[in-house]
């Protein structure tokens, strides 16, 4: 579970197939959201003292699905309190998601990214880039903290800016701390 800036609670999950999907969904608003499931007291207290947050339903959770992974470089565990930028970005066409499938799914530009973090003082861990249908990419950038998130994300904006401009016709991300961690 991650908050978002505005304290929204959220979920983000990447899955191989729609089916995986749906049972992920249907498992998580019967076992998590609904009042008295087994894992309902963990979002509740994950938004304890948090003014304003109110917990998702079935309906509003945000959450990302991809259906195939282009590239991951992530690594190191999960931790309480790292930050991760979703990033859901739709191409102009499918000669500009070839482009970028194979100019930023390259080790050259991964490194470039983590280098620019690393002499920046940026606490990063990778993403993982994943296509969600035709012309859709779902990212997940990991960083250290919310303020690394936010430097991190001006950085690769400023470094990549024609590229992006190019590549995509609209490109939406959400900011996330993790709250709490479940592994199942």
């Amino acid at each position: 579970s991650h908050f978002s800036e505005d304290g929204r609670v959220f979920n983000a999950s990447f899955f191989d197939s729609e089916s995986s999907m749906v049972r992920f969904l249907e498992w998580y608003s019967t076992n998590a959201l609904q009042p008295g499931s087994q894992y309902h007291s963990c979002l509740v207290d994950a938004i304890s003292g948090r003014e304003g947050s109110v917990l998702p339903t079935s309906e509003t959770l945000l959450f990302g699905h991809g259906q195939q992974v282009l590239h991951d470089t992530r690594f190191g565990e999960y931790h309480l309190g790292m930050a991760v930028r979703y990033s859901k970005a739709t191409f102009r066409s499918a000669e500009m998601e070839a482009e970028a499938r194979k100019v930023a799914c390259s080790p050259d530009f991964e490194e470039q990214i983590a280098q620019t973090m690393h002499d920046s003082g940026v606490s990063f861990f990778g993403r993982l880039v994943m296509a969600r249908g035709p012309l859709t990419w779902l990212t997940a950038s990991r960083y250290g903290s919310l303020y690394d998130a936010h430097r991190g994300s001006e950085l690769n904006r400023r470094m990549f800016a024609a590229q992006m401009s190019r590549w995509f016709s609209e490109y939406k991300s959400i900011y996330g701390t993790a709250s709490r961690l479940l592994e199942l």
